[in-house]
């Protein structure tokens, strides 16, 4: 049914009918300036105070019609507002949110230039005869090789910051800065002498695989000096704000992480069970000049988890003039068998073991004549332990 015109409109002697609020023109909406609102449910207006405004008084704000009903029905909510807003709120942003502490980048060109570029390509691919006859018989071979170094080139560093990003990166290590990893690394562990297992963005890798030091590799000049930091931020057993430091390589020569000075040894993921995935994450960064850790030294070896924690906020902090973050790789892990080894022979402690203790589902009084509601009673009557059908 039609909604009614609103009483006192001045469209309604031009109508004289009712009319729906879809079949009102636009130069008649202008005209009355009618909000499709019935005398009986036209939200309530608040009045202006008289005079000239006040400094530092706050004036009421109009209140909307839906949030007028909902404090008639629900008054104790009125000054009161949902837990996930309030959290939300409350928690106001570090003074490094959205800072760049990274290398200056070169910024790829923009959507216009980039559309004409495009275009300008796929005409002279169109006009190539040889192209277009190897690609319909499909005997078109793309060089891949060429087709990552120019996107690494190009604006491959901008995708990656989104993918660290995504998986909250720069939030945990770094208090919201981030960084374009400009610098490309390239890291993979030697699982055989004849399969290797990379290491990109967020790929899976598994403590087994990962229980030799990996292979980092990178392009730089001779007379540069970089420091390379592998930690963990999700696996510390007794602080959620630090890390375990899993790998720490200063001072080192161009792209020779050998001759580099062991900070810290390196030591295997130990993610435990029941704890799901954890993030590692390399740090590639690029110094100033040369530097002393001696502060940051680790015994060798070092199978203590209080000597490995580690803060890398805390670590760039003090160093941020010297340190200059280029080179980001992280991969996922969860736990296997190498990592209850791992506890027991190495680090000499009992494996922790994490369960979620599942509340009791709660079932309400059944009724004798329910109306529209599950039966719900039976629940309590079924087996605890799930019953494995044979077949």
């Amino acid at each position: 049914m039609a909604a009614p015109l609103w009483i006192g409109s001045r469209c309604a002697p031009v109508f004289n009918t009712f009319v729906s609020s879809s079949r009102h023109s636009p130069a008649c909406l202008n005209l009355c300036n009618r909000r499709f609102f019935s005398k009986k449910n036209r939200p309530k207006a608040l009045i202006a105070p008289v005079g000239p405004l006040k400094a530092n008084v706050q004036y009421p704000e109009p209140v909307q019609e839906g949030e007028i009903k909902y404090q008639e029905e629900y008054p104790w909510h009125e000054k009161t507002s949902p837990i996930s807003q309030e959290l939300y709120y409350s928690e106001e942003p570090p003074p490094s949110q959205g800072v760049d502490i990274g290398l200056p980048v070169q910024r790829f060109l923009g959507s216009k230039k980039f559309r004409q570029l495009k275009r300008k390509v796929n005409n002279e691919n169109r006009a190539n005869a040889e192209l277009e006859r190897a690609a319909r018989l499909r005997t078109l071979k793309v060089p891949l090789e060429e087709v990552k170094k120019e996107w690494e080139a190009s604006f491959g560093h901008e995708q990656l910051k989104d993918v660290a990003t995504h998986y909250n990166i720069w939030k945990d290590l770094f208090e919201g800065a981030h960084f374009h990893p400009v610098v490309v690394t390239n890291v993979h562990f030697d699982s055989d002498d004849d399969h290797v297992v990379p290491v990109y963005r967020g790929n899976v890798v598994t403590p087994t695989e990962a229980s030799r030091p990996p292979v980092v590799e990178y392009e730089s000049d001779e007379d540069t000096l970089w420091t390379l930091i592998l930690t963990n931020p999700d696996g510390h057993l007794r602080d959620n704000q630090a890390e375990y430091l899993h790998w720490f390589v200063g001072n080192i020569p161009g792209s020779d992480i050998g001759k580099g000075d062991t900070v810290c040894e390196y030591f295997p993921p130990f993610p435990p069970q029941g704890t799901g995935y954890h993030r590692f994450v390399f740090i590639l960064f690029k110094q100033e000049g040369p530097l002393d850790y001696s502060t940051e030294k680790r015994p060798s070896p070092c199978h203590s988890l209080r000597s490995r924690t580690f803060r890398m906020f805390e670590f760039y902090r003090d160093r941020q003039d010297q340190l200059t973050p280029a080179g980001l790789n992280f991969f996922q892990s969860q736990w296997d068998q190498s990592v209850r080894e791992t506890f027991r022979n190495v680090l000499k402690m009992p494996e922790p073991i994490f369960e979620y203790d599942f509340p009791k589902p709660f079932i309400a009084p059944q009724l004798m004549i329910p109306h529209r509601k599950a039966i719900q009673y039976l629940d309590k009557y079924l087996p605890k332990e799930p019953i494995l059908k044979k077949f």
